[in-house]
């Protein structure tokens, strides 16, 4: 719903902040630049999608992130996809707020494996229902 408190939603409510984002500093840090238009954060999904079997991905704004994320497809179930998307998210999200509030920073590369561990965890913690066995293998199918 667009209702994360980024830099361009607070420059917009009247705070004197910059509102150039704090990954890559190359444009306003708005919903759709922060997790699917960033020379970072496309970098992390290009990881990720790469371990769902994806081989390109056409998603550049939230609308089409969100009819992705709903869509039904033969590449991957629609279980591990949404996990998957949830973490990759939420992992950004944690990213920029270490960057901006921390002023510590980390590579995509170390991010994905950030995001890799968080999935492989997600699942073992369900060993013991029908969903392990096969969402493990499909996350682990083209590593």
């Amino acid at each position: 719903m667009d209702r994360l408190p980024t830099r361009s939603r607070l420059v917009d409510w009247g705070m004197n902040i910059p509102s150039s984002f704090c990954l890559c500093s190359l444009l306003d840090e708005s919903r759709d630049h922060l997790f699917l238009q960033c020379e970072v954060s496309e970098a992390i999904w290009a990881s990720v999608l790469f371990c769902l079997g994806y081989s390109h991905w056409g998603f550049h704004t939230w609308t089409a992130f969100s009819e992705w994320m709903s869509l039904q497809d033969t590449v991957v179930s629609l279980t591990l996809k949404r996990m998957v998307a949830h973490v990759t998210i939420s992992t950004i999200w944690m990213e920029r707020n270490k960057r901006l509030h921390d002023g510590v920073s980390q590579s995509p590369e170390v991010i994905f494996k950030r995001i890799d561990r968080i999935i492989r965890d997600a699942i073992l913690g369900r060993r013991k229902t029908d969903l392990f066995q096969p969402l493990m293998q499909e996350w682990f199918r083209f590593e």
